[in-house]
């Protein structure tokens, strides 16, 4: 076969980048059609459940004048706001009702989220292998999807770091990287091969007021085959300071899964306990533990915090389902609401 002339050969590939200049003037002039909201033809499935028509974005700045980037839930109602922070793991940064906020929010050891504790006598001392959503509050858990309809229904994916930056020496530790760069942070931070699922949904109020409550559905997912043995499940709520009315019920626990239908309590302003906001979970999430609940106030910081527990292992490959509720308003309504969860059943 003849070889082709030079002539010939910059011929083809004048063909070749014009026919690739029109392909890629079409692909813009068809993304610059959808992003000015006309229809693109034969859109496929994925692309009408797609990201960029669904949420609202929004900034939140926490300290020291920190930007992150957030999406907005709100209730069908309108009452209430919620801002899911991407830059901390997914985790609820702000939670205003009636004007009011509820979260603290200052930094990601402060937020309303999820976070995991696993004793360990590994090094020369004690130490607390600390899965959290947010992260270690110098690199950050990696929200690797959202998805849902925006309105009622969010669901993100987390990529966990350990809070305590492997104070516990767990004997597998994984540098994080942030940002696309391996960390170099000092202390380092670490990755923890654990995944949380979070779906969130706006559920109705029996009690009328606020219309709705917030309906956290979790999943964490270990991704490796080892046994770290048994997890604290931590429930977090962090409020500001002048939430410093405490609530509880059931009262005196732990208490074993098969006496109680639920642990619920929360943060108030004052002694009649009308403004300010509860967690609750069923004790079903745990049907072979114990499920309690505590307070703790952080003096330096300026805010106090309830907390949901409880323990249980999640050795090897598997993962674990477990709901829990956010109840702004009245203590008497979210108490009420939260005898009735029991009835419903926690593992999905």
């Amino acid at each position: 076969m003849h070889g082709k002339t030079p002539m010939e050969h910059g011929f083809i590939l004048s063909c070749v980048l014009l026919t690739l200049t029109l392909q890629v003037q079409q692909a813009n002039a068809q993304t610059e059609t959808y992003s000015k909201g006309k229809v693109m033809p034969a859109p496929t499935p994925m692309d009408q459940e797609a990201i960029r028509g669904q949420f609202q974005l929004t900034e939140f700045t926490m300290e020291p004048g920190e930007v992150d980037q957030a999406i907005v839930f709100k209730d069908p109602a309108g009452e209430q706001t919620v801002l899911f922070d991407l830059s901390q793991g997914g985790a609820i940064v702000s939670f205003r009702y009636n004007n009011i906020e509820h979260t603290w929010g200052y930094n990601g050891g402060g937020l309303l989220q999820m976070a995991f504790h696993n004793h360990r006598t590994d090094g020369p001392w004690d130490g607390d292998y600390n899965p959290t959503q947010a992260g270690d509050g110098t690199a950050m858990s990696l929200v690797t999807g959202i998805g849902g309809n925006g309105k009622d229904t969010l669901v993100l994916m987390t990529m966990m770091l350990d809070f305590n930056h492997n104070n516990g020496f767990y004997q597998y530790p994984l540098l994080a990287v942030w940002g696309g760069k391996v960390d170099e942070h000092t202390p380092a931070s670490y990755f923890s091969p654990y995944v949380l699922e979070t779906t969130a949904h706006w559920i109705k109020n029996p009690g009328g007021e606020p219309k709705y409550y917030l309906m956290l559905e979790e999943r964490i997912t270990h991704i490796a085959d080892e046994k770290i043995g048994v997890f604290g499940y931590d429930f977090a709520d962090y409020q500001n300071w002048e939430f410093g009315v405490r609530a509880i019920s059931p009262e005196n626990c732990p208490c074993s899964s098969s006496e109680v239908k639920y642990m619920a309590g929360g943060l108030y302003t004052d002694q009649t306990r009308s403004v300010g906001l509860a967690i609750a979970m069923p004790s079903s999430n745990f049907p072979n533990s114990k499920v309690g609940a505590g307070f703790n106030s952080d003096y330096m910081w300026r805010n106090h915090s309830f907390h949901l527990s409880s323990a249980e292992a999640l050795d090897g490959i598997t993962n674990k389902s477990f709901i829990w509720y956010v109840m702004v308003g009245s203590w008497d309504k979210a108490l009420a609401f939260s005898k009735n969860i029991g009835n419903i059943g926690g593992v999905k």
